[in-house]
């Protein structure tokens, strides 16, 4: 796995949050940059990155949370729909998240100030 930037963890519910801040000049090349950051983030918690930091996730369902600031909203709302639609549909992760003993689910959100 390569290394993902998490900005923070919130207990109960467990999430993990990703910011973004814009403005964004290149919007092709962060969103792609913000698709790496989410599968990281579900490849932690699949492969137990999160429940060795956190021990009390063990066996959590989890949300990964986007918040973004100044980002072009339209699109940028567009592609999270998609993404978190799909993911968990690919069958890598479909698989991975069934033989997952560190998560039982996810949920996806996405805020916008």
């Amino acid at each position: 796995m390569s290394e993902v930037t998490i900005d923070f963890i919130v207990k109960d519910p467990w999430r993990m949050v990703l910011v973004e801040e814009g403005p964004w000049e290149d919007v092709s090349a962060n969103l792609s940059r913000v698709q790496s950051r989410l599968y990281g983030c579900i490849d932690a918690a699949i492969d137990g990155h999160l429940a060795q930091q956190f021990p009390e996730s063990n066996g959590a369902h989890v949300t990964v949370q986007l918040d973004c600031y100044s980002v072009p909203q339209d699109e940028v709302s567009m592609f999270f729909k998609t993404f978190s639609s799909s993911v968990l549909h690919l069958p890598s992760y479909k698989d991975a998240l069934h033989s997952s003993s560190f998560v039982t689910g996810f949920d996806f959100q996405i805020n916008f100030a």
